[in-house]
């Protein structure tokens, strides 16, 4: 009938213990709690017993042991990234061509920032964050490659063995030690052996959701090679390579015409575009300067007749006296 009880109350207490984060496991605990639970058996142990015992059932094993047979026989972790700088006359059809690519090899686009405006004569830029299997990364940056006027290239590379071997470990001894808590709480007879195993189950099972939540971000960085992908317009791409001395010349003076033909279309667009408004003002300018002259003219009249009026009153004036 006891047993039925304590059987009773450690289904309960692992329900309420569950449901929330209790205090950090530690290896002194289990051991008195391993030696409480046989001393209300009629069990005695010696002074360092219980700590043996423990690591008995423990295997021995330890948290922060990391193994260097295991980083030796690992397959080595490293996470790639790229960054590239391209080129394209054909935007649209280059970031359809991106868009097909990604989801034929099963990869996908993080982030999208596309600004510009065609309609308004305005170039137009893409900045993309994406992610692609890392086995058809190259495959991926020849598309790129091919199809665009590569400007910049950076490849970098992590090498995270040691700590996905480590995680591994952490979270190998803790299973342990989870095992062993369970053994230990299969013998507990006392409500309060049973409250020190269940918070120190739940503390370890924290830690092992947490260092598996780690390996899952790292195999996610390793599986898909991160390409930081920036786009940009252009009417005529930027020669990357190394020209020889009449190249250079005959590129530079072949830039100066096109910036002059550029100047020129820029010049010819706006005069059309504000040949309206030109026109415009051209008739108010037009009409003012009649008036104007109208006005002058008149005036000048008026003062040529009184100029020539004034001597014959003078003369009326001798003949009367």
């Amino acid at each position: 009938m006891k047993k039925k009880m304590y059987v009773a109350m450690v289904a309960m207490l692992t329900a309420v213990a569950l449901s929330g984060c209790g205090k950090g496991a530690n290896y002194e605990s289990i051991a008195d709690t391993a030696m409480a639970t046989d001393a209300a058996a009629g069990v005695e142990w010696a002074d360092d017993s219980a700590e043996m015992a423990v690591e008995e059932e423990m295997g021995g094993t330890s948290a922060s042991t990391v193994n260097t047979d295991d980083v030796k026989q690992s397959q080595d972790k490293i996470i790639y990234t790229y960054n590239y700088s391209v080129e394209t006359k054909e935007f649209d059809n280059f970031m359809d061509m991106v868009d097909a690519r990604i989801s034929e090899y099963c990869g996908y686009t993080e982030s999208a920032d596309i600004n510009g405006n065609e309609a308004l004569g305005q170039y137009r830029y893409a900045n993309l964050v994406i992610r692609i299997p890392s086995d058809r990364i190259r495959d991926f940056l020849d598309m790129v490659s091919t199809n665009s006027n590569v400007t910049y290239s950076h490849k970098s590379s992590e090498n995270i063995t040691l700590q996905y071997v480590d995680l591994q470990s952490h979270i190998k001894a803790l299973k342990v030690e989870q095992e062993s808590l369970m053994n230990l709480l299969a013998k507990a007879e006392t409500v309060e052996d049973i409250i020190s195993l269940q918070s120190q189950l739940t503390q370890v099972r924290y830690e092992i959701e947490s260092y598996e939540s780690q390996l899952r971000t790292f195999d996610n960085k390793i599986d898909y090679t991160t390409l930081y992908l920036d786009v940009s317009e252009v009417k005529r791409e930027t020669t990357v390579e190394k020209l020889t001395y009449g190249q250079e010349i005959i590129t530079g003076l072949s830039d100066t015409f096109y910036e002059i033909g550029q100047g020129l279309r820029s010049f010819s667009i706006w005069f059309i575009v504000n040949l309206p408004n030109m026109v415009i003002w051209a008739v108010i300018l037009a009409v003012l300067f009649v008036v104007v002259r109208f006005v002058v003219k008149k005036h000048k009249i008026r003062k040529a007749k009184k100029a020539t009026q004034k001597p014959v009153s003078e003369k009326e004036d001798e003949t009367s006296e």
